[in-house]
């Protein structure tokens, strides 16, 4: 029966219940215990039983074996019609407690819930009485019988039960890349909370379909202890949502390889960096023929700019009712963030005709500072032509802060300052010529203004837009579970944005760009704006 029937039968029953425990009993606190003892056994029946043609005489036949067992004045109740729970005497799990059994026992009390392992170690371990335990746990002891009664249950039939090791436990995947799209907390990103295999694979066990902790577990061939403490913080800081039926489904955006997806991929991404490049990007550089005065590029090198310009006419793409808030998850550390990871897994078809990995990105990264006496807005791309280790770890504003004060001629050669110096050169945001040190990344006197430099896209590049868009989610799809579905999908609204380096490399095979010197390459995509 379903929970909803079960509920309206049972309620329809509760006066009858209670008129039959007062029958049997003078005591009114002792008949209200007795009526719901009654009541959450029948519950539980009706939830495991279909077709009932007599549900009067049901419910009597609960009632009277109820009855029967609790004028023994035990606190180990019988529980009935599907729900063993045998008296003390004759308790199975008293019987191998010390037998050699037990070590199976101890394992199967592992795959209990955290609650019932409680009550079961308590009752069993420790000898406390149904009323210790409530008070221990701050409980009703009616809920601790129904806790015993549910666990001898899942403890019997786990006594009977062979455990294999799931597919993970034999095999157990690896995350080659984990990260974020939007603005991580203090503990860090995607990667921080994915660092161990144990917590890649209890992530990827619950990805394609929800499990419980015994379910991932066994699919894991670990304890579930060790289990649940990783589940409980991966839920804690959204990774995983808990479901109304007790399952865990991973909120994760898994990436691995799909033949399918691939083929498209292979198929669209050349040809529509291409188009892009060529009716979008293209016309736009080739019309820009001077520096604006706003803004100070290092040695008038028109070439660095145009290269900034490429990624900020990617991001004119992006539909104007975008929200980039969707789907992205507010973490107990600070974490504002989409999250997704790579399973590193071998493709087993032929990739002989795979492209170089050179156009994966970092960025848009935006840093700033703004109060009442200081205004500075940073952005920076990191990708194949950028001469940047770290990623965003290393795009301090703590940095940015130390350039904006030295571009305003507010940071003096003295020992106090040697080491934002040295910070300053190892980035590659300074230089030094001889005894002075130059700016050598651009620098723009108002972030309005520069945002102005860019029109929106015609209706040619929207249509083309869509076009890729719908291409880019049918290969998104394969192979991904329903519940990112539409994560899938609305992401992939924006998926032209990420051409951008694709787009890169079109520009520099037609000569529109050109390569970085090694100086140069250090402050690529960087721009420090120091007014509105």
């Amino acid at each position: 029966m379903n929970k909803i029937d079960a509920d309206k039968v049972i309620s329809s029953y509760i006066k009858k219940i209670f008129g039959f425990s007062m029958s049997k009993l003078s005591d009114i606190s002792k008949a209200e215990e007795l009526a719901s003892e009654i009541t959450i056994q029948a519950y539980c029946s009706l939830l495991r039983q279909d077709g009932i043609e007599n549900m009067d005489g049901y419910i009597f036949r609960i009632a009277k074996n109820i009855y029967a067992r609790f004028i023994c004045n035990s606190d180990r109740f019988i529980a009935v019609d599907g729900i063993e729970c045998l008296p003390d005497t004759k308790d199975f799990t008293l019987d191998i407690i010390n037998s050699e059994s037990a070590g199976i026992l101890r394992r199967e009390i592992t795959y209990l819930s955290e609650i019932q392992r409680k009550v079961i170690i308590l009752h069993y371990f420790e000898d406390k009485k149904v009323r210790e335990i409530a008070y221990a746990l701050s409980i009703p002891e009616n809920t601790v019988k129904w806790h015993l009664a549910c666990s001898r249950k899942e403890l019997r039939t786990g006594m009977d039960k062979i455990r294999t090791t799931g597919n993970l436990g034999a095999q157990p995947i690896r995350f080659n890349e984990m990260g974020h799209s939007g603005s991580p907390g203090s503990l860090g990103d995607t990667s921080y909370f994915l660092a161990k295999v144990i917590t890649q694979n209890i992530a990827y066990a619950a990805y394609h379909q929800p499990r419980t902790v015994s379910e991932i577990a066994d699919e894991l061939g670990m304890n579930p202890i060790f289990v649940e403490d990783e589940v409980n913080v991966l839920e804690e800081y959204g990774f995983m949502d808990k479901l109304k039926n007790g399952k865990y489904r991973t909120n994760i955006m898994i990436f691995e390889p799909n033949e399918t997806s691939y083929m498209i991929y292979r198929k669209i991404q050349p040809k529509y960096a291409r188009l892009f490049a060529e009716k979008y990007y293209a016309p736009f550089l080739e019309s820009v023929k001077e520096i604006p005065e706003f803004v100070h590029v290092p040695d008038n090198d028109i070439n660095l700019l145009k290269w900034s310009m490429v990624s900020f006419l990617a991001n004119r793409l992006v539909p104007k009712d975008w929200d980039w808030n969707k789907f992205s998850v507010k973490r107990p550390d600070g974490g504002d963030y989409k999250a997704f990871a790579t399973v590193d897994i071998k493709p087993d078809w032929d990739i002989s005709d795979a492209e170089p990995y050179i156009y994966g990105y970092c960025g848009d990264m935006w840093r700033d500072n703004i109060s009442d006496t200081v205004w500075w807005k940073a952005w920076q791309l990191n990708c194949h032509w950028t001469d940047r280790q770290g990623g965003w770890k290393e795009n301090l504003s703590t940095d940015f802060d130390k350039l904006y004060f030295f571009a305003k001629g507010k940071l003096p050669q003295n020992e106090s300052n040697a080491e934002s110096y040295a910070r300053l050169l190892d980035k590659g945001y300074i230089v030094k010529l001889r005894d002075a040190y130059k700016l050598n990344c651009i620098t723009c006197d108002s972030l309005d203004k520069w945002c102005k430099l860019f029109n929106n896209p015609d209706e040619e590049i929207t249509t083309l837009c869509e076009e890729y868009s719908s291409l880019y989610a049918e290969a998104e799809l394969c192979g991904q579970p329903k519940h990112m579905h539409d994560r899938i999908i609305y992401e992939s609204r924006i998926a032209s944005t990420a051409l951008v380096t694709r787009v890169m490399k079109s520009l520099l095979d037609d000569g529109i760009l050109k390569l970085p010197s090694d100086t140069q390459a250090k402050s690529l995509l960087t721009i420090l704006f120091t007014g509105k």
